[in-house]
């Protein structure tokens, strides 16, 4: 009985005393809340597009498509230059260029892999699987930057 009373009277009294003292520590301030970057959102409000507007200005960018309306060409602009600014090596932050790096060598030993299965007569050792997942990678990132350098050429210009 009396363990049951000291453990209530614990929690009653100590947990609140905990959290009191918990929140007076320094390491809180450190926190800062808010919402992240969200640069589709800033880019919408920007240009003031509807969301029937955003559509087609997302859509025009992935496909490389020029837009009629000059508002939406100036938006499709800045969201394929903002698309490819994020694809740059100079604008990676320092975690994506080491992930990056850390691909790109998986990607290198994969390579090196089949080298050296094809020279050693041995293609049915070959993970043909894996080769045809990293080709379809690579020539989707390249269709992918090519479709937006395409946006920005179409959407650049004088209005038709």
């Amino acid at each position: 009985m009396t363990a049951a009373v000291v453990s209530i009277v614990l929690l009653l009294v100590g947990l609140p005393l905990l959290a009191f003292w918990l929140a007076g520590r320094r390491f809180w301030s450190r926190l800062r809340p808010g919402r992240g970057a969200d640069p589709w959102g800033d880019l919408v409000r920007t240009h003031g597009l509807d969301a029937g507007e955003a559509a087609a200005v997302n859509a025009a960018v992935a496909r490389g498509r020029r837009l009629d309306d000059e508002r939406l060409r100036r938006a499709a602009v800045a969201h394929a230059r903002q698309a490819l600014s994020g694809l740059q090596w100079r604008e990676a932050t320092r975690g994506r260029r080491l992930l990056l790096v850390l691909v790109a060598l998986w990607l290198l030993l994969q390579v090196a892999g089949v080298v050296v299965q094809l020279a050693a007569g041995e293609p049915e050792d070959v993970s043909w699987g894996v080769v045809a997942v990293l080709a379809a990678a690579v020539v989707a990132t390249l269709v992918f930057r090519r479709r937006l350098r395409r946006a920005v050429e179409l959407n650049s210009g004088p209005p038709a």
